[in-house]
């Protein structure tokens, strides 16, 4: 059918139906339903929990300024307090020196050298009833009390023990010097044995002869000693070390210098 063969009137009916149409109410599209994401919510919420981690931080952060301000402040006030002291100290000297008696210039005072002079009584040394030794091994310094009634020269020892040692006869014995506390362990060979006897009378005591160095004045030399447990000083010199060799200054003590090192001090004991 060709439109210029339609009615006029059905063309107006077909235009009014679809102005009709055209004019009438779109109903609106119905909500959509929100979209439910676990791993969204779950970030939502890790990234809610770190911005309370970093207030917190930017607090605790904010108070550590603050406290080492506080703390760069003090130190300066103390440098500050320190300068002034060191200054004050610096001026000292000069402030006390109106303070202070000017020095008075001393003479120096000689006095003569105290001599200790070694007696002598022709070709013999004069010694009192007690000297000062010096007796080797061990090398100490003891007081001998000079004797003029003993014919033998002692020796006074703790724990006098003989025994025997390559076939031979040997003693050990312990010494105490007073300079030290401690006890001396020696041992020597004997050389012989005396008889010495008691005060009550009896056919007396066996006892061992050693040789020992000793040094009183300028007489140092190896003479013997008789081992005794019984003895008022450390080293009694009898007649056998007086012969020829000293006078007794009797009521006298200490006629000879005390005793110095011998500088053969350290040298191989006398065996």
């Amino acid at each position: 059918m060709r439109i210029g063969s339609v009615q006029p009137g059905l063309v107006v009916a077909m235009l009014v139906a679809t102005l009709a149409l055209g004019c009438a109410p779109i109903q609106p599209a119905p909500p959509a339903e929100p979209v439910v994401n676990p791993s969204l919510d779950a970030l939502k919420a890790e990234v809610a929990l770190l911005n309370g981690e970093l207030a917190s931080l930017q607090t605790a952060l904010a108070g550590v300024r603050t406290e080492q301000q506080s703390v760069t402040t003090e130190v300066d006030v103390q440098t500050h307090a320190i300068e002034r002291v060191e200054g004050a100290v610096a001026t000292l000297p000069e402030a006390l020196k109106d303070l202070c008696p000017a020095p008075q210039r001393a003479e120096a005072q000689c006095k003569e050298p105290e001599i200790q002079r070694v007696m002598i009584s022709g070709s013999k040394m004069v010694v009192g009833d007690v000297e000062q030794v010096w007796l080797d091994p061990p090398g100490i310094r003891l007081n001998a009390r000079i004797d003029t009634t003993a014919t033998n020269n002692a020796l006074l020892g703790d724990e006098i023990v003989e025994f025997e040692r390559d076939s031979k006869s040997w003693v050990r014995f312990v010494l105490h010097a007073p300079e030290s506390d401690e006890p001396i362990s020696l041992e020597r060979r004997v050389s012989r044995h005396v008889r010495t006897v008691q005060s009550g009378g009896g056919e007396g005591v066996k006892r061992p002869v050693v040789r020992m160095r000793l040094k009183l004045g300028d007489v140092q030399d190896t003479f013997w000693f008789v081992l005794t447990d019984r003895a008022d000083h450390a080293v009694i010199l009898g007649r056998s070390f007086l012969k020829d060799i000293a006078l007794v200054e009797v009521g006298a003590r200490y006629v000879q210098p005390r005793v110095k090192v011998p500088a053969t001090e350290g040298a191989k004991p006398t065996p």
